[in-house]
């Protein structure tokens, strides 16, 4: 059967965004401007029109392109080389130009081997976060890894477009070589000596998120897999292939890192560990453990039709079944990749789903919170590639058995003291990880205490850490809340989300006393969970 075409009504409305990075500001407006009236087109089409409208609406005159509409919004070259990716899935002459302005810019902001803001050194071919209106930066990054990737993965699908872009981009050899470096500084193996605070210098050869942070994650190494088959499609097809051999050398080691130290089995550990130890990621935890796991199909680390794929997005779609009706699960963002990685495994349904309801937001005059150029690109994406599915086959989801729950959360709800407080201790014990408690001041020596409320089993501690963390603590219990013993410390924390198991003891009370931070703030934690293994 034919599909059903919808009416494109002309709507003269308001987008309202409001930015991440300062939430309380006035959201900026300005008109939507749908396609003409007389125009049939499926829902694909008109979501496609209304985002590369937007995405268009945040270029700057020099090529860069804002997070949002607020005037002075961050500009991040990472959500910015997607949403160029996502304006090539239409490739008008006007949305070509303006990839063109935007590679330019990017390539004209490479770094040296200093950082101009600190005097430090800098990886060279990375480039800096900008902010609008006047592109000044403070010399920092989300990541290296991930924006060389996607930089060079947008370089790729632009020299695609024909033989005249290819020799265009030639020109720009000596940059795209830097670039590469970049991503390849960031790798960790013999020729490179890696950050040690958050994992280990193993040479195991997944990608470090940058030389500030040095973590291991699986969203920026299934990024930079990607980014590896991209450098080696330039090499051949644009630099020569001198180093064809090389890059996929480095793309092999990646692939098999991925496999041996994230893959735990069950799921992908949201970061590297240093170890093939137990899985540290948990369904229950929206970011980053289970959006993570998409993230390997998505990016063809592995098939995106396999057995292990489908498995993933069927777990996450039982955790997580209102995604697709715009149901936000954490910190008020959007997540609009979901839709792409739906999309990729041809979820009809639920893709079809998020598009009408990002529509029916656009034909109200409006766009969803916290809207990035990024979620309007993963939402382009998603809708082009229903658009070409051709044989690829129809979603269908892998039978999941929830595992029997033995492991409750014996702190949830129950009752929080703390030595000192900013803000109530009950809001680390509530489930919500969008609320969570801090220390009144910038204290060390501090502890933070749950009762409860009777004798039971207590074997294992876990603490979703906000940036302020803790890198020395101990944990302890205790029966009537006066003898404690220490049953677990660390002088050598990283934050983030954190697992402790031990022996398992009979206690009513656990305490966590907070011997040493890792920043100048309040130490805090979003969640503090106690379960009996």
């Amino acid at each position: 059967m034919k599909k059903k075409n919808i009416l494109i009504v002309l709507i003269t409305g308001l987008i309202t965004i409001t930015t991440a990075c300062q939430k309380d500001q006035h959201p900026a407006k300005i008109p939507i401007t749908n396609s003409p009236a007389d125009v049939l087109v499926t829902i694909y089409d008109s979501v496609i029109f209304n985002q590369v409208r937007y995405i268009l609406s945040n270029q700057l005159p020099s090529g860069a392109i804002k997070d949002n509409l607020e005037p002075n919004s961050r500009i991040c070259p990472y959500f910015a080389s997607i949403a160029c990716r996502a304006l090539l899935k239409k490739p008008t002459a006007e949305n070509v130009a303006a990839v063109k302005k935007y590679l330019i810019w990017y390539m004209s902001k490479l770094n040296g081997t200093i950082n101009p803001k600190t005097g430090g050194s800098e990886v060279a071919g990375s480039v800096y976060d900008y902010y609008a209106p006047g592109e000044t930066t403070n010399g920092k990054y989300d990541s290296v890894d991930s924006y060389a990737a996607l930089f060079l993965i947008l370089m790729k699908e632009y020299a695609e477009l024909s033989p005249a872009n290819q020799d265009w981009a030639k020109g720009y050899a000596t940059q795209l070589n830097m670039i590469g470096s970049a991503l390849e500084k960031c790798v960790d193996n013999a020729s490179n000596t890696v950050p040690t605070g958050f994992s280990v210098d193993d040479n195991d050869g997944l990608s470090i998120d940058s030389y500030v942070h040095g973590a291991k994650y699986t969203m920026d190494n299934s990024e930079v897999n990607a980014g590896f088959k991209a450098m080696i499609w330039l090499q051949t097809n644009v630099l020569g292939g001198s180093q064809v051999a090389h890059f996929k050398t480095l793309l092999d080691g990646n692939t098999s890192a991925i496999e041996s130290q994230l893959w735990r089995g069950t799921m992908y550990n949201w970061y590297d560990n240093g170890s093939t130890g137990a899985t540290f990621s948990k369904w229950s935890t929206f970011y980053a453990d289970a959006t993570c796991q998409l993230y390997p199909g998505m990016f063809g680390v592995i098939d995106p039709l396999s057995a292990r794929a489908n498995l993933l997005y069927s777990t996450f779609n039982y955790y997580y079944p209102a995604w697709s009706l715009g149901t936000i699960y954490s910190g008020g963002y959007p997540w609009a990749v979901i839709s792409y990685a739906a999309a990729i495994i041809n979820d009809k349904p639920r893709v079809d789903q998020y598009i009408n309801h990002i529509l029916s937001l656009n034909r109200g005059g409006t766009q969803k919170d916290l809207w990035y150029d990024a979620e309007a690109a993963f939402v382009i994406l998603a809708a082009d590639k229903m658009k070409n599915q051709a044989s690829t086959p129809v979603f269908v989801p892998t039978p999941f058995v929830p595992p029997v729950n033995t492991t409750d959360n014996l702190a949830l709800n129950k009752t929080a003291t703390a030595s000192t407080s900013f803000n109530d201790p009950k809001l680390s014990i509530d489930g919500n990880l969008t609320t969570r408690w801090s220390l009144a001041a910038a204290t060390e020596g501090e502890w933070y205490k749950v009762d409860l409320g009777s004798i039971g089993t207590v074997g294992r501690v876990d603490i979703k850490w906000e940036g302020a963390y803790a890198t020395d603590y101990a944990l302890q219990v205790s029966k009537d809340d006066a003898t404690y013993t220490t049953v677990f410390s660390t002088n050598a924390s990283t934050g983030g989300n954190e697992s402790r198991a031990f022996t398992a003891v009979q206690a009513r009370y656990v305490k966590i006393l907070l011997n040493k931070a890792a920043l100048p703030y309040p130490m805090s934690f979003w969640e503090f969970e106690v379960y009996q293994k």
